[in-house]
């Protein structure tokens, strides 16, 4: 093979390899992380920004979900002035970035403290402590559906570990916290129905969103959204019924029905999620 041929060759695989990760890019789901808040009354650490770091990491590394960057989402709260986030605004900031899905949180509870059980709060510094230093965060989340508003699940996380330092400690207790978020998310993962043919139909999830063939996933609609302070926090559902993935994709499925609740059909954007 001539040098010519050998050049062609190399930028044709080049050309292959960036096709193939901007499909595999393209098939995860976006996730607009808002900045959390922090209302713990711990001032140590920027604990609200280390949480928002580990979320937008875990999020990352689960290889199922893309993270919109950092600045642009500043940009669009800032030049749009969204501040608290409702059930409209959110589908407003799903238009606007793309994403698929927003994380909204606030730190409620971070604490540090030695083996004795003696308080570092109000301390004279990050560093200089040693070993035996013990951080515990919790954080509660909320993530919203940026189609419809609708909140996925809205729950508490907490995360505990022990470092060398109180920044250490705050790290490894933000990261588990993280880390149990994700597994709630990989349970709760939700999505819809596409199309139907028969007793078959494809929905918008795939291998990327972790399913496979043989899954359960139970078909639900949504009816009336449930309203609490004047804000749409969720909407109220109704079983339809039952299905099996027959086959799977990296962006979509193929399910076939198992059982349907008497006087129900199921449609096109009905609510899929796991059995």
């Amino acid at each position: 093979m001539n040098c010519s041929k050998k050049v062609l060759t190399a930028l044709f695989a080049v050309c292959m390899m960036i096709c193939l990760t901007m499909s595999a890019e393209a098939a995860k789901k976006i996730v607009a992380v808002m900045p959390l808040e922090n209302v713990s009354g711990f001032g140590d650490a920027n604990v609200a920004e280390i949480m928002t770091e580990k979320l937008t990491v875990a999020l990352q590394t689960s290889n199922r979900y893309s993270v919109i960057e950092r600045n642009q989402m500043a940009t669009v709260l800032r030049e749009q002035g969204f501040q608290n986030i409702t059930g409209s605004s959110a589908v407003e900031i799903g238009k606007l970035t793309g994403a698929n899905y927003l994380l909204l949180g606030k730190v409620t509870m971070a604490t540090v403290s030695t083996n004795a059980n003696k308080s570092l709060l109000g301390g004279t510094g990050l560093e200089g402590f040693v070993n035996g230093v013990k951080g515990k965060v919790g954080v509660d989340i909320r993530f919203v559906d940026a189609e419809t508003g609708e909140v996925i699940f809205a729950e508490n996380f907490t995360g505990g570990k022990s470092g060398s330092t109180v920044i250490d400690a705050v790290n490894g207790a933000c990261t588990e916290a993280a880390e149990n978020f994700l597994k709630k998310l990989t349970a709760n993962v939700m999505g819809r129905v596409a199309d139907i043919s028969g007793e078959e139909f494809y929905i918008d999830l795939g291998s990327d969103s972790g399913f496979k063939k043989g899954d359960t996933i139970l078909i639900v609609r949504e009816t009336t959204p449930i309203e609490v302070n004047g804000k749409v926090v969720g909407m109220k559902t109704i079983q339809i019924g039952k299905a099996k993935i027959t086959e799977v994709n990296a962006e979509y499925s193929v399910c076939k029905v198992t059982n349907v609740q008497k006087g129900q059909t199921i449609k096109k954007g009905d609510v899929v999620k796991r059995g």
